[in-house]
């Protein structure tokens, strides 16, 4: 199955991307104005000014992802194909955030991020930086074993969350709960960010990171919002019901005040396999 990545152009101007499984449909659906979550509704006409295909969803949602967080002056390079043009202006910035750290005393460059807050990967054969650190390898094993526990002591959906603040100190962590609350709202990320709010005494999670193992969905995404969490990092992405990318991008929508950076598929593949064989030893059928 093969996915695009796919860029319009707006009737005021502005872009917006996009990825899919269907480019034909979802062009067609932009047009009706039947994107669920999307803001284009209210901008059209749409114009497709470039397209790329990928092999799989997460290379896609990726692409994506990076692309939504580069300057009108680097999409429009892309658009024109002029990667001479789109790696002089990665180098500028590039520079421009050395010079910044070296200014500030950070004793170390700063690489160049999008709107997932990671260094960037490869984008139409333009070579970037890995983006995930140590930390956020250590933190999705510790989602994994909140989410361990929700199997294995409650026989809930195995999706676990932390929260840590900017110091690496845990605010809050939790793993599904519905069945056992009768809480339909009661999702790992709602419950660690619950647990967080009591701690920390405030409303708003101002500079934390919210390590996940499955995509939220639209509920938990705009809990982030409103939480004012600076970042998320999530493991498997949802294809049912994801809203930072995979069906709805509820979560990177331009109108909100606030904005939340995002690195999906950190430890994406073991994520998604721990899930699928809870549903499948639900069912009797032979785990993968």
């Amino acid at each position: 199955m093969q996915f695009w990545v796919y860029m319009l152009e707006c009737a005021d101007g502005s872009y917006y991307v996009g990825h899919t499984d269907s480019l034909e449909r979802r062009i067609a659906q932009h047009h009706a104005g039947d994107v669920p979550g999307c803001y284009t509704f209210n901008r059209r006409p749409l114009t497709l000014v470039w397209s790329q295909e990928f092999p799989s969803r997460m290379e896609a949602l990726t692409s994506e992802r990076q692309i939504k967080g580069w300057s009108r002056a680097k999409k429009l390079a892309l658009i024109a194909n002029d990667w001479p043009r789109l790696s002089e202006l990665a180098k500028g910035r590039a520079q421009a955030q050395k010079s910044l750290a070296e200014t500030a005393g950070a004793g170390s460059p700063c690489e160049e991020r999008g709107s997932t807050g990671s260094p960037r990967t490869d984008v139409g054969g333009m070579r970037m930086h890995d983006s995930v650190k140590d930390k956020d390898l250590e933190w999705m094993r510790h989602a994994f074993a909140l989410a361990e526990r929700a199997e294995r002591e409650f026989d809930e959906i195995p999706v676990g969350a932390v929260l840590v603040d900017a110091d690496g100190q845990v605010l809050g962590e939790g793993w599904n709960r519905n069945i056992l609350d009768h809480d339909p709202s009661a999702h790992a990320e709602i419950v660690a960010m619950r647990e967080a709010g009591r701690v920390s005494g405030n409303h708003r999670l101002v500079g934390t990171t919210l390590y996940v193992t499955l995509e939220p969905c639209a509920m938990c995404a705009m809990a982030l919002v409103h939480a004012r969490v600076a970042r998320l990092v999530y493991g498997a992405g949802d294809p049912k019901t994801g809203a930072c990318g995979s069906v709805f991008d509820v979560i990177a929508d331009p109108r909100h005040n606030h904005r939340v950076e995002v690195l999906g598929g950190v430890l994406g593949d073991e994520a998604g396999r721990r899930l699928t064989n809870y549903f499948r030893a639900k069912r009797g059928r032979p785990l993968v």
